[in-house]
């Protein structure tokens, strides 16, 4: 993303924070992810992704980008194996997006950027914010931004979801 910056630091939480894996290495908060939101809290929400992504409902499941491991993919066969982001990051030795050498960001880190704009989520900012070591503080952030304002559950950033899948609230 922009080559002048040092990489920055290892990964700065502790291994076994469950937070941890929803640090999206692109700068998604893997916790407003539609599929985590489905593994994590409804059957309903998962036979409905499981015909978007023309699969079985028990195969819609992420535990969020830091659970997959890019040399195995994950621990099992399933989500992440396609993901365009961790396979350039694999090949590339990368953890993050902000550590790309590379000046312009990349056609597959803009079209999500623009996508996660739309819903109210800056990739860049996001970014910004892990290259400082802010992860714990960006996390909190995150927590609070993506849950409902009507129910206090966690919420999928999405354009196509702009209720909440808990109580069918409307989400600015």
């Amino acid at each position: 993303m922009s080559g002048a910056e040092a990489p920055g630091p290892s990964f700065p939480l502790e291994s076994g924070n469950i937070k941890r894996n929803l640090v999206g290495r692109c700068g998604f908060y893997c916790g407003a992810c539609e599929i985590h939101r489905a593994f994590k809290d409804s059957p309903r929400l998962r036979i409905e992704l499981a015909g978007k992504y023309n699969c079985q409902p028990g195969e819609v499941r992420c535990e969020g980008c830091h659970a997959l491991h890019l040399g195995g993919w994950s621990r099992s066969d399933g989500w992440g194996t396609s993901c365009t982001i961790l396979e350039c990051h694999h090949d590339h030795g990368l953890q993050f997006c902000f550590q790309c050498p590379d000046e312009r960001p990349c056609t597959r880190w803009s079209v999500m950027s623009r996508r996660c704009r739309k819903r109210g989520m800056s990739l860049r900012a996001n970014l910004d914010m892990l290259r400082k070591g802010r992860a714990e503080e960006w996390l909190a952030e995150m927590d609070r931004k993506w849950r409902c304002q009507q129910c206090g559950r966690p919420i999928i950033a999405s354009p196509e979801h702009e209720h909440c899948h808990w109580c069918g609230a409307y989400q600015l």
